[in-house]
């Protein structure tokens, strides 16, 4: 099939300007395009040194790395070794007892367990100068086989290495795999080398390496390997637990490399590569369950670090380049965590945790624009280990020296940015697609383009639209949505209840989206994913009850009092505030835009470059468009101030002002919609919750608008105001873990004795 649609065309052709690029080869990759091996530095001499190890039956140990890419050539290397009769063996370091690379304790474990005659490294071993002289020393002949940053220093053996030799090879983004699978084909040929592609495809796409050049050859080819099934008996296997037909890029990422990698986090990888070569189905099956054991546990100890780095930012200084968080984390996910929350502030990231040796050890993420490893390299003097390449490390520091790291890292960071290089643009698509493109023709022109990943990364589409028919998937499914456009395509929205109103709103916006292929019962059809949403001409008419509700609700937890009204400004001239506020920094200010008074007044102040439909976690300048307005704390920790357009109780926001400035206008706005406070409605609207207290909600409004549907004559705000009265006074509790209301037993008392009920009666 042939690419025919001219926007996928200009596409490519943009995101390739001014590099080698050609649309023939980049769509059909053929092994005639993969480089000469030889041309890699030492590699010949290895090829050599290792045919003599195998000819004279020497011990050869294969030593990997423990994640999918060192455990993926660890398994390449080991099969072709194994095929020719070599005695070889397999080991793969113990985060937890030897530590990243080649260590000390590594060295003694090796030693006593295999006395090794010839030790080859794969993905790992390039900034092992000590340690190769210690093997050296003690009578191992040492190859390194590496694709991360040298250091000024090489170890002092043969050392392949495509960052060693870009000039002469013309790559220098392969993974360990792929240098492996090079290692192969200069020891027995390309035909040999493409065995393993399958198994090579996997590391490539899995340890995000650009998918470009020779990668993109090893990716597309491996996977078109895998779905023929002419691949190993256990990636067959693996396929079939997770129940796919076919593998996309998308499936090696998110569900293949997340398993295999879990192991080396959670105990030893070593398991993955006896899985990886085993071909008997009761040993697979055995195998499997104890990788998705280690990855039930990573998953667990990810819930647990996502919840104390959680607590950890809310103290977080946004004045600050980075974000260093040391805490009490499984070693195993501190990467992950890393990455995590760099993507969400867009700040270079280090989270650290505490060794068994007393140490700090850290996992570092960067942004495009900073060289996280460079910086850190020239930190020499207070490094214990390091490694790693310009967008991740891996760093050890003694406790003592966290402050100084943190203080010299900052200020490096600063000498080569500026605070703008940590906004974030959410606002960029690359091709804007018309509704009738939803189709499965435009899908196969797409896949065309596939693998995706690192550089290659999948188009970003835009659709224009107005209003939107929302509805939550499921009762169980409730924080997730189906939008339904005006033609009535489907598009898919994950955790989007805060901006389910604005998809509803007349607003003008456009909706940047994913396509995919989606099956179900046999069937293939496209689904369409929302990533977010260009604010363009605002329109939120109709919803004002919404904004209503979140008064009542702002108001509810304000009356408490939380001695902060010094952060508390009320104002005559909310435009002359915003316009200070907003000029005086890039971060810190958020301006709340909640019902169609505020957005004809937003709207003459030129601002729309600001417009968001939610707050950024970084804190960056926002003007938020949201019937809801702000009901969270969370939503604006790294906010310094939060101006509100309009109110209608005295001190509505005072709640806000514990960990930010709050202004708001001196002059009250007049709500639309009347309260009742008599007791029949009360008791109305307590049967009522009693009976539907099974429903899901995302929180107390989205609940109380639930249960005006099934009452059908009782207002949405009626319900919420009774049920926060109702909070107050212990008869009720809204389970944030459950989502859920629950009955709690309490002592009759007078509806009276509520402060809200007083405040808003």
């Amino acid at each position: 099939m042939k690419l025919t649609d001219n926007r996928l065309i200009e596409f490519l052709q943009k995101k390739f300007e001014g590099k080698p690029f050609d649309l023939e080869a980049f769509l059909n990759p053929s092994e005639n395009d993969l480089h000469n091996p030889n041309k890699l530095k030492d590699l010949p001499e290895a090829v050599k040194k290792i045919k003599e190890a195998i000819s004279q039956n020497k011990h050869i140990l294969v030593y990997g790395d423990y994640d999918c890419d060192g455990i993926c050539a660890s398994t390449i290397l080991f099969l072709y070794l194994k095929s020719v009769n070599a005695n070889v063996d397999v080991f793969i370091p113990n985060r937890f007892e030897n530590g990243y690379g080649i260590s000390i304790d590594a060295i003694e474990e090796i030693q006593s367990c295999y006395s090794p005659d010839l030790l080859v490294t794969v993905d790992l071993g390039i900034t092992a100068v000590e340690e190769v002289e210690i093997l050296k020393q003690e009578g191992v002949d040492v190859i390194i086989t590496d694709h991360h940053l040298p250091l000024s220093e090489i170890p002092d053996c043969l050392v392949v290495d495509p960052k060693l030799c870009v000039e002469d090879y013309g790559f220098d983004g392969l993974c360990g795999a792929g240098v492996a699978l090079k290692l192969v084909e200069g020891l027995a040929g390309r035909q040999e080398a493409l065995k393993y592609l399958d198994i090579c495809a996997i590391a490539t796409v899995g340890d995000i390496v650009p998918l470009v050049n020779e990668n993109r050859v090893i990716a597309k080819l491996g996977i078109n390997k895998i779905n023929s099934g002419n691949c190993l008996k256990s990636i067959k296997f693996l396929m079939d637990k997770l129940e796919l037909k076919t593998l996309s890029s998308y499936d090696i990422s998110f569900k293949i490399v997340p398993r295999l990698n879990a192991c080396g986090r959670m105990d030893n990888a070593f398991k993955v590569v006896d899985f990886l070569v085993e071909t008997d189905p009761k040993i697979l099956e055995q195998k499997y369950l104890e990788i998705d054991g280690d990855n039930s546990l990573r998953l667990g100890f990810i819930d647990k670090g996502n919840k104390i780095i959680d607590k950890a930012m809310e103290k977080y200084d946004q004045a600050e380049p980075s974000i260093l968080v040391k805490g009490s984390f499984h070693e195993g996910i501190i990467g992950i965590l890393a990455s995590k929350i760099c993507h969400e502030y867009n700040k270079p990231t280090i989270i650290f945790t505490e060794t068994e040796s007393g140490t700090l050890k850290g996992s570092g993420r960067s942004i495009d624009k900073i060289d996280i490893h460079k910086i850190i390299s020239n930190m020499q003097d207070m490094l214990e280990n390091f490694g790693g390449h310009k967008m991740a490390v891996g760093v050890e520091i003694l406790p003592e020296n966290f402050e100084k790291f943190k203080q010299i890292f900052n200020e490096k960071i600063l000498e080569i940015s500026s605070f703008k290089d940590f906004l974030i643009d959410e606002k960029q698509y690359d091709i804007m697609l018309e509704e009738e493109d939803f189709s499965n023709g435009f899908i196969s022109q797409l896949d065309l383009l596939e693998p995706f990943g690192c550089d290659n990364e999948k188009p970003i589409f835009a659709i224009k639209q107005k209003a939107m028919n929302v509805v939550q998937i499921s009762e169980k499914a409730f924080k997730h949505y189906r939008c339904f456009t005006a033609k009535n395509n489907q598009i898919t929205s994950f955790n989007s209840y805060l901006i389910s109103d604005i998809l509803r709103s007349e607003s003008e916006k456009l909706l940047r989206v994913e396509l995919a292929k989606n099956y179900y019962q046999g069937q293939e059809k496209t689904n369409v994913i929302l990533h977010g949403i260009n604010l363009e001409n605002i329109n939120i008419c109709g919803l004002e009850e919404q904004d209503f509700k979140s008064a009542i609700f702002n108001k509810y937890y304000s009356i408490f009092d939380f001695n902060n009204k010094d952060n508390y400004k009320l104002c005559d001239d909310i435009e002359k505030v915003i316009k200070e506020k907003l000029s005086e920094s890039d971060f810190g200010t958020i301006v709340v835009v909640s019902n169609s008074s505020d957005a004809n007044f937003i709207s003459e102040l030129d601002l729309q470059k600001y417009y968001s439909s939610k707050p950024f976690s970084n804190g960056q300048n926002t003007v938020l468009i949201s019937p809801l307005g702000l009901n969270n704390l969370k939503q604006v920790n790294n906010y310094k101030n939060i101006i509100f357009l309009h109110k209608h109780f005295e001190n509505e926001h005072l709640y806000f002002s514990q960990s930010a400035t709050v202004f708001e206008p001196s002059k009250i706005s007049i709500p639309k919609f009347e309260l009742k406070s008599d007791r029949e409605v009360f008791v109305r609207v307590y049967n009522l919750i009693k009976n539907f207290a099974e429903l899901k909600a995302n929180d107390e409004l989205d609940l109380a608008s639930k249960l005006a549907l099934k009452s059908g004559d009782i207002s949405a705000s009626q319900i919420l105001f009774c049920m926060l009265v109702f909070m107050e006074l212990n008869f009720l509790e809204f389970d944030t873990v459950l989502n859920s209301i629950k009955i709690l037993p309490a002592k009759k008392m007078e509806l009276t004795s509520s402060l809200i009920y007083k405040e808003v009666k």
